[in-house]
């Protein structure tokens, strides 16, 4: 049996900040905070996504270690989708092996409708040809700082980016931020700590000239439609079938 969160006063006026993806137990009355647990998570987290990060994976996926992870799906209200998981050319198993363990929680996703959160270092062109094939539920990479061009072209093969500004960015950098559509994007902190989300919603906002309470408006309904499956409605949690 799923116990709700009460989410009762994230849905009023004016709405929360959300950090899309981070490492950090911080919780606020007016920060949603979806923290990435990497396998077992830790429950003292109000909302978290499950998942094997490429970095912490030796050996393929057991058939234990994926149960563990749609068991945490389908049973905990808390747990809003499946990651991050992904591809590294930089660290990690060989890239082969790396998709396969990829394609394994893809599918487990697809199972359970669930949102994925996707870690992706130099491996796009990967990513896209996977998606062309697995996209069956919502993905974001998180952690996005390439060029406008390829933030296009994940954009067009129907993900959303999450991103990380700062107060010293490159110009490429700075160029997406300009560019991204804000109706496909979130905000995050990931681990880094220097800067708060909502120090970050404020570089952003200064950035597109848009009032800061907007950007969080038009943020948090992108996190409730990215996370709709195990988000609470008035209606409630819809349940899943995996």
């Amino acid at each position: 049996m799923c116990i709700f969160a009460d989410v009762t006063n994230l849905e009023a006026s004016p709405a929360p900040y959300v950090d899309f993806h981070t490492h950090r137990l911080i919780e606020g009355s007016e920060t949603i905070t979806v923290v990435s647990m990497n396998g077992i998570p830790d429950r003292e987290a109000l909302f978290y996504t499950a998942g094997y990060h490429p970095w912490w994976l030796g050996l393929v996926l057991t058939s234990g270690q994926l149960e563990t992870i749609r068991n945490l799906y389908r049973n905990e209200a808390s747990c809003l989708g499946i990651g991050e998981c992904g591809l590294d050319a930089l660290k990690g198993l060989p890239l082969d092996l790396q998709e396969k363990n990829f394609i394994m929680q893809l599918e487990l996703a697809n199972s359970c409708q669930a949102p994925v959160v996707i870690h992706c270092v130099r491996a796009f062109d990967r990513l896209l040809r996977l998606a062309k094939t697995y996209k069956k539920t919502p993905w974001v990479v998180h952690g996005f700082v390439r060029n406008k061009v390829l933030a296009r072209q994940v954009l067009d093969a129907g993900l959303y980016l999450s991103v990380a500004p700062e107060n010293r960015m490159n110009s490429s950098f700075s160029e997406t931020l300009a560019y991204l559509p804000v109706e496909d994007i979130f905000l995050e902190t990931d681990s880094d700590r220097s800067l708060s989300i909502q120090q970050r919603y404020n570089i952003f906002a200064r950035l597109r000239s848009l009032e800061e309470n907007k950007l969080k408006e038009i943020l948090f309904d992108n996190f409730k439609r990215f996370f709709a499956q195990k988000w609470k409605f008035p209606h409630g949690w819809k349940g899943q079938n995996c």
